[in-house]
């Protein structure tokens, strides 16, 4: 399976997404909830006793259920406000794009695909990150004669850390790998302030 994801599944109706999560835990995915199953009154998991919000830790993306797609937001969906705020990429489960959080549904799917809609949702959620540390790259890729086509980044979360690594094409020193790894980290400042650290690794090679 592709990496184990933390997904926060939100529905507007008590037990309306349990056939979403059960999908998600089916596929090995860590399924977390604002109200517990069935749970039929106002106050979120963070609002209990004792209670967490699982944005107080780590989610990779947010499942919406709606009983009714185009209906208004009822209190139990006030985790999707929540998660858009973390910056969660939200999934919906829907066959619309109409409903009251359309503007900020990243994709909608069929229940039966919504794990891998949800691995999909969080690899776009990085291009944005990718694009950011691109910006700040290229100049210096080029002032050493390094074609910024030829550089890609990957991205793994490992909560609480952030592990990036750049593969460049050309021969890369250790004055270049520095610069290129401080320029990176600068980039993705104002994306990764809820890890606790961010680890940047940079490796280059010959190219014909």
């Amino acid at each position: 399976m592709s990496k184990r994801l933390d997904i926060l599944v939100i529905e507007s109706q008590p037990w309306v997404g349990e056939g979403a999560a059960r999908t998600l835990t089916d596929a090995g995915h860590r399924v977390h909830r604002c109200h517990e199953p069935g749970d039929t009154g106002y106050a979120c998991a963070g609002l209990h006793p004792n209670g967490e919000c699982p944005l107080d830790g780590h989610v990779d993306a947010a499942v919406l259920v709606r009983a009714d797609a185009d209906a208004p937001p009822t209190p139990h969906e006030d985790g999707v406000r929540c998660a858009i705020r973390s910056g969660v990429p939200l999934v919906e489960v829907s066959g619309t794009r109409t409903g009251p959080f359309a503007d900020w549904v990243a994709l909608s799917t069929e229940e039966r695909s919504v794990a891998a809609a949800c691995v999909t949702a969080v690899e776009l959620a990085k291009q944005p990150l990718r694009e950011a540390m691109a910006t700040r790259a290229e100049p210096l890729l080029v002032e050493h004669g390094i074609d910024p086509e030829d550089t890609s980044w990957s991205i793994e979360s490992r909560w609480p850390e952030l592990r990036v690594h750049l593969d460049v094409g050309g021969l890369v020193d250790s004055g270049l790998e520095h610069a290129l790894s401080v320029r990176s980290l600068d980039a993705l400042r104002p994306f990764t302030t809820t890890f606790s650290s961010v680890v940047v690794s940079v490796s280059g090679h010959a190219t014909n």
